[in-house]
């Protein structure tokens, strides 16, 4: 997901094919484990705490959507401004389409800059400084939370399903 972040088409198929894993992969092993019944109660309450999560719920149900319905509809914001180094210089809200990549959007940043003398005094880049378009993808059902971070508790939380699976095995728990 995150190496098409700014493009938005790769980045809503990725975070499909995430939500996907994020769903099926306790139902295989669920599934795995229907014969081996004290490993199916080693791992029953971690699999039943991801279940009874809210990010479950709702990236499950996100999923259903997908498939039978229609596309994610996510909301992208943004800022534009410069930075020196790798510090951000100063930055103002800029709105970043959802449609569009952030290089499309950089170039309406351009734009701006070229068009407005007071926007290019204020954000544009000088000969210390480089332009720069910040980009964050939200879910509408966990507002204002940048949807790498929902993503990345996802899967943690999936991640210690499987470590319990790993030590109901007799293995090391996963880190």
């Amino acid at each position: 997901m995150e190496a098409n972040y700014h493009q938005p088409e790769a980045f809503r198929y990725a975070l499909n094919s995430f939500i996907r894993t994020f769903k099926e992969v306790p139902q295989l092993l669920t599934m795995n484990t229907q014969n081996h019944a004290e490993l199916k109660k080693a791992i029953e309450p971690a699999v039943k705490a991801l279940h009874d999560g809210d990010l479950y719920k709702v990236l499950t149900t996100t999923r259903n959507f997908l498939v039978h319905r229609g596309m994610l509809e996510l909301e992208s914001r943004g800022s534009a401004g410069t930075t020196e180094g790798r510090k951000v210089k100063i930055s103002f809200p800029f709105r970043v389409h959802p449609w569009e990549s952030s290089d499309e959007a950089y170039i309406r940043y351009k734009e701006v800059c070229r068009t407005d003398k007071m926007m290019r005094g204020l954000i544009g880049p000088d000969c210390d400084s480089a332009p720069a378009i910040w980009r964050t993808w939200i879910i509408k059902d966990f507002p204002g939370r940048d949807l790498l971070d929902v993503a990345f508790e996802a899967w943690t939380r999936l991640g210690e399903v499987l470590s319990a699976t790993v030590e109901a095995r007799g293995g090391e728990p996963l880190d």
